[in-house]
Order: C-alpha cells, then structure tokens, then sequence
C-alpha cells in the first residue's frame, strides 16, 4: 500500500512521482548514500528536486510510524510548510511517499526542489574563514526563528546552506527538517544550547554567539561561557564515539 501526497503546484506529476519508488535506482544523481540516500532528479517539467529516500527502520520504528508517529518524509513535508509560512526560508516541499508492506510502515520518500546554492555553513566549522559578517547576519536569523519559537534540533552547519547578495545581505535556508519544534517558546538556555553543534571553532562561536547575546539584549561573555560549554560537552562526546567506532573497525581488519 502506497500513501502519496504532492503539493497542489505539482499536481500535474502525480503519475511520476508515483512511478517514482520503482524508478529511483535508476533516476538522477547521488549526491549522499549512507543510511539514507540523497539524489538530484529532474521533473518531467524540468525542475529539478533532491529526493531523500530513508532507510526501512528498525522494527519497533515501523509499529511507531505506523500507529502512533509520523514518518520521517511526512514529517519533513509538514515541517517545510510551517516553515515557509512562517517567512523562513527553506526548499519548497514537492511531495512526500509512504510505502506500508503487511500494514506496516516500511519506507518513505520526501521531494523538494532543489537549491543550487553553493554555500553551506560548514565553511565556518574550523575557523572563521573571513566569514565575520555572515556569522553576524546568521546569528540575527537564528534569532528570528527561535522568536517565532521554532526549535531545529539537527541544528548544524551541515543543514544550513546561505546565499550572499551583491548588496551583502545573506538569506539562509534550512534542510533535513524531520527533527523540529513548533510553537515552543524557548527559554536562554534552549538558545544558548541550540548552538553545540555549529562550530568548533571557538572564533566562530564567539563571534555568532555575542552576536546572538547582543540581538538578546544578554552580556555577552556570558552567553559566550555557556554556548562553550554546551559545545565543548558535544564536540567530546563526537570525539569518543569516533575514537571508539575507529577502534572497532580496526580489530575487525586484524
């Protein structure tokens, strides 16, 4: 059984897009294969859209899912649309799949149309990079959208792409949306915390987070001490599971 639901503007492509679970090994282009896959595909009306084709999960994941949750790509639907309706900027949602075997979830589709924006957040990780300016501009719309109590919870500099403009103006946007809280009202230290996965570098930080404290009307230092450690607790935490999946990947190559 095969659940399909396609944004009004592309109604139109209805027929393709149902087609498309059968047709997705051979469309397109990969752009990220793990545990999910990422691919560039374009519409039979030439747009092109990335599609996110999610793992089957984990069989107490397929109850959930089926009964009691929303899938990962109804999810990331949904969410693009309170996004986008809230005046933040994200891709346009194209259509979302879900696919049950035996009344079961077992696995979903999400479409959007793809942005070619070439910059990622990712740039500022390990140093500032020249980017002063645009860490500032960042910090102002993580501001707007903590205000209008939205909480992204794989908020990292990989699911944060930004464009600059002639006039120096920077829009971002935001990605990988099926982790998100609405009509939240977050408290400082949801904010400050919000922050542990952006940067290593303490440059960086310092210079979103002051930023940050400043748009608050917060001391800033202070701000700056907490987001630290918030990130520092992260970055450690990263380090040990990396350290210890290193570590048994080599005793399985002896």
């Amino acid at each position: 059984m095969m659940k399909v639901v396609i944004n009004e503007q592309y109604s139109n492509i209805k027929d393709w897009v149902e087609q498309l679970p059968k047709n997705f090994d051979k469309l397109g282009e990969v752009v990220y294969q793990a545990r999910n896959t990422l691919k560039k595909i374009e519409l039979p009306n030439g747009e092109e859209i990335v599609v996110k084709k999610f793992a089957v999960p984990i069989f107490i994941n397929r109850i959930a899912y089926s009964f009691f949750r929303k899938c990962k790509a109804r999810r990331s639907y949904e969410n693009a649309e309170q996004l986008l309706a809230k005046g933040i900027e994200t891709p346009k949602p194209v259509f979302y799949i879900e696919i049950k075997k035996q009344g079961l979830f077992h696995q979903g589709y999400f479409g959007c149309i793809n942005n070619p924006t070439p910059h990622i957040m990712r740039e500022f990780v390990d140093c500032v990079n020249g980017g002063e300016d645009i860490l500032r501009q960042f910090a102002a719309f993580t501001k707007m959208v903590h205000d209008k109590n939205v909480l992204h919870i794989d908020y990292s500099p990989g699911n944060i792409i930004y464009e600059k403009h002639d006039d120096g103006t920077v829009t971002f946007s935001l990605l990988d949306l099926n982790r998100m809280q609405f009509n939240k009202e977050l408290s400082r230290k949801e904010r400050l915390f919000n922050f542990r996965r952006m940067f290593r570098s303490k440059e960086s930080l310092a210079i979103l987070v002051g930023e940050y404290a400043r748009l608050c009307g917060w001391e800033a230092d202070e701000a700056i001490a907490e987001a630290s450690e918030y990130t520092n607790q992260f970055w450690r935490r990263t380090d040990k599971r990396i350290e210890k999946k290193q570590r048994r990947n080599e005793r399985r190559q002896k």
